[in-house]
């Protein structure tokens, strides 16, 4: 896939010089006549024109800024929550409605222990919310956005 706001390259350029008008640098630490940082030197070396590298550079530079740790740790707990067949059948099961351990093992012909191991995981995650009734602990999908998901994924193909 090609990103229509690159331009086609057909031959190598050499770097133009520099000049004084060069946009900021992503590093504070950078020198104006020097490339902001090695992915800029491999712009370059890429596009053959450094004003094209800088801006590239810059944009993907800040990018990578705005990321937030934290946040990102959070959607790497929902994703690793994902990626066992049991835990999606339960999210599967349900997205029909309020369940105990107990149908969760008939249905799935799992053991308890197995259940609430991936229960405790989906629960971590925010993807699923317990609610005590008595001695029971009856479980649902903690949110419409994990419906949304679930339905997300079941329309995304490989191709």
């Amino acid at each position: 896939m090609l990103d229509k706001k690159l331009p086609m390259i057909t031959r190598k350029r050499s770097p133009p010089p520099q000049t004084g008008e060069e946009k900021a640098s992503c590093r504070e630490d950078c020198r104006e006549d020097g490339p902001c940082c090695e992915a800029e030197n491999t712009l370059l070396r890429l596009y053959g024109d450094r004003s094209i590298a800088r801006e590239r550079c810059l944009r993907v530079c800040s990018q990578v800024k705005k990321i937030d740790e934290e946040q990102l740790t959070e959607e790497m707990r929902v994703f690793r929550a994902l990626t066992d067949a049991t835990r999606l059948k339960i999210l599967r099961l349900l997205s029909d409605g309020e369940l105990c351990i107990v149908e969760l093992m008939l249905a799935l012909k799992r053991p308890q222990s197995s259940i609430s191991h991936n229960l405790s995981i989906l629960e971590d995650a925010g993807l699923v919310k317990e609610r005590k009734e008595g001695k029971w602990c009856r479980y649902r999908i903690s949110d419409e956005a994990v419906y949304d998901m679930l339905n997300l994924a079941g329309r995304l193909k490989r191709k």
